[in-house]
């Protein structure tokens, strides 16, 4: 986007705006590594946000991972673009993130009133200072490593620190997702009475994994709340599809190179798919509380909210026991619920979408502007009319590099870089096509093979159609603004 047009456009978001009054609340809960499997543990958020709004079958992240993916939620731009390509320095981190010219920013600036509760950019209380970011107007985000604790772990509340309970002292008052739904209720209850329209961003840990020294001592993956500890402990665990996969021989090398996983490993797998599940109840609960509030205030009516994850999870498929960052759907593949002002009700969506549609869509539903060109789309239309499904591409990318610092190394020094595993893949509504640094590739038919089995990419038939969507992929990987909705 031209310089001018930027200035321009960031004069106009200064410029008056409709009275507050009229304009919507938008409300977005995030939670961590949640897949779209994992909606089953949460009932609740799917009578008041699924059966009560739209449903995105189809919703993916770009970088599936959590800072990048956080950054393109803020940023509506791919990585390549926000420039946050992984969770460390020197490449990753809250410290790559241009925070002053972001979503809080711009729709602080159009007259929201702007809060934030929770997990934010990973690096932020320790690459950085624990200062509340530029356009948050209430401020209340986790700090450092405390961050992946359900309890000792400290927020930034509007600059002074605060830290709840300790790591091993399981008090139910001090349970992470508990305090910040408390927090969140607050918010709202005290903008009640408020002129001004609020953007409440809320995002949780569950079920991510908490820290390792939390891991090592009580063996668990995450603590759920006390109340529902043990609530799975017999839930049965059904292997998705892809689980342990037979024949990885059409997989890039780093999957070849894996052998099946052993009973123990699989019984591992299902403990932590337990505790991942219980610990959403809680969160189930946390939309519950939200939800209630705003109707209290008599403000649900005229509020917009958004459930999603940053990323999903792999949890064996394709003999990955745990993790992200691969191009597959368990991976890439996100819960999205949308509810709100002139939207219909249990209605789902097979149109193709993606994370770096969700800062058009809340700047559309605010009426905001923002000053940098959007990667992304306004979701309204689609969740307006849940049959519609335009023709579209995502593209899907990893890389950077991070410091990795060795025990025999001289502190002084600068410590040694390493390559994170990169690649860029097109998703279309029919074809995943994947490129990995040094040459690899993957081609997989969506429509015959959903899960990612059997690569096509050696096949002599696909040649034509490979070519394509490689070129389309390098075009999409530099794309900026408008443009990448044309590949």
């Amino acid at each position: 986007m031209p310089l001018l047009l930027c200035v321009l456009l960031a004069l106009l978001a200064c410029a008056p705006v409709a009275a507050a009054a009229e304009r919507p609340n938008v409300v977005v809960l995030m939670t961590d590594d949640q897949t779209v499997a994992d909606l089953e543990a949460m009932p609740r958020a799917h009578a008041l946000l699924g059966a009560g709004g739209v449903t995105f079958d189809r919703s993916y992240v770009s970088y599936p991972l959590c800072c990048p993916s956080r950054a393109t939620f803020l940023s509506g731009q791919y990585a390549h673009n926000h420039n946050v390509l992984g969770l460390h320095p020197p490449t990753g981190g809250y410290g790559r993130f241009d925070a002053l010219e972001s979503l809080p920013v711009w729709l602080e600036r159009s007259g929201y009133r702007t809060a934030h509760v929770g997990k934010y950019l990973n690096g932020y209380g320790t690459d950085t200072p624990a200062d509340p970011p530029p356009g948050w107007s209430d401020w209340y985000g986790a700090v450092g490593d405390s961050t992946y604790r359900m309890w000792g772990f400290t927020l930034n509340e509007n600059g002074e620190p605060r830290t709840y309970g300790a790591p091993f002292d399981e008090n139910p008052v001090n349970y992470q997702t508990d305090v910040l739904a408390d927090k969140a209720v607050e918010l709202i209850e005290r903008r009640a009475s408020a002129s001004d329209p609020l953007f409440l961003s809320v995002a949780f840990l569950a079920p991510h994994h908490e820290g390792s020294t939390i891991r090592s001592t009580t063996g668990q993956i995450v603590r759920a709340a006390p109340r529902h500890a043990g609530s799975f402990a017999t839930k049965y665990f059904r292997r998705p599809t892809g689980f342990n996969e037979a024949d990885v021989t059409d997989k890039p090398f780093f999957l070849r190179r894996r052998p099946r996983m052993s009973p123990a490993q699989v019984s591992r797998i299902a403990a932590n798919y337990r505790a991942r599940q219980e610990s959403l109840l809680a969160v189930d609960e946390a939309v519950t509380d939200i939800v209630s509030a705003l109707r209290e205030t008599g403000e649900l009516d005229n509020t917009y909210l958004m459930l999603t994850s940053d990323n999903g999870f792999m949890q064996g498929e394709h003999r990955v026991p745990t993790g992200k960052m691969l191009p597959y759907d368990p991976s890439t593949q996100v819960p999205l619920l949308l509810r709100g002002p002139g939207l219909p009700q249990d209605e789902v969506s097979q149109a193709l979408v993606g994370n770096v549609d969700l800062a058009p869509t809340i700047l559309e539903i605010a009426g905001a502007l923002s000053t940098k060109p959007l990667d992304g789309r306004s979701l309204l239309s689609l969740a307006r009319d849940p049959t519609l499904e335009p023709k579209r591409s995502l593209l899907h990318e990893t890389g950077g590099q991070r410091f990795v610092r060795r025990i025999d190394q001289d502190v002084t020094g600068v410590p040694p870089i390493r390559d994170l595993r990169s690649y860029r893949a097109i998703r279309t509504a029919r074809w995943l096509y994947v490129e990995y640094r040094g040459g690899q590739r993957e081609l997989y038919d969506l429509d015959q093979d959903p899960h990612q089995l059997e690569s096509l990419h050696r096949d002599p038939a696909y040649a034509r159609l490979e070519a394509r969507l490689a070129r389309r992929v390098t075009l999409l990987a530099q794309c900026a603004g408008p443009a990448c909705l044309t590949y």
